[in-house]
């Protein structure tokens, strides 16, 4: 029986690196892993990963893996998180955020991945009150924020018109070793 493949991406980065070692330790899936370094650490990864070091945004690579891999699961955990730094960056902050995840959902698409796990943020509500529910109307005050956001509903669009699976996570503050 093959194992199930899992596709992180970010899986140098604390949640993913993390979120790898885990899915080692409790199943039996093969992990696979994309990253470009640059706010995560070569160290971080765990032996067993399949990993692949490239821009998400450039080049031909990702459907390479895509093709290769053939993951059931993608968890695109890869973002460059800069909420303060986001408005005088706006142009790295989409093409980081809004259009690698746009290359992630294509290729789920169109190589029939079972399940796209999004890891988005907290910056969608904006300002608001503590606690927050997933039933409040997303409103982001920065360009971080709106591309997450736009990243969400792209996603959504997907699952509609495509039956893409999805998921969306909107963690705030992790803090852990890695």
């Amino acid at each position: 029986m093959n194992k199930k493949s899992i596709l992180i991406t970010g899986v140098a980065g604390l949640i993913g690196s993390k979120f790898a070692d885990w899915i080692l330790e409790n199943t039996n899936h093969k992990v696979v892993g994309i990253d470009d370094l640059s706010g995560g650490y070569i160290s971080n990864i765990h032996k067993d990963v399949d990993f692949y070091k490239f821009d998400l945004v450039e080049g031909d690579q990702l459907n390479h893996v895509f093709r290769k891999e053939s993951p059931d699961i993608v968890y695109h955990m890869a973002a460059y998180a800069a909420e303060g730094l986001s408005p005088f960056m706006r142009t790295f902050n989409y093409k980081n955020n809004l259009i690698s995840t746009a290359k992630i959902v294509n290729c789920c698409i169109n190589y029939n991945v079972k399940r796209l796990v999004f890891t988005s943020t907290m910056a969608v509500y904006g300002e608001g009150k503590p606690p927050f529910n997933e039933k409040d109307q997303p409103s982001p005050l920065d360009p971080y924020g709106v591309a997450k956001y736009a990243c969400e509903m792209d996603i959504k669009i997907a699952g509609l018109q495509h039956g893409l699976d999805w998921c969306i996570v909107r963690p705030h503050n992790v803090y852990e070793p890695n």
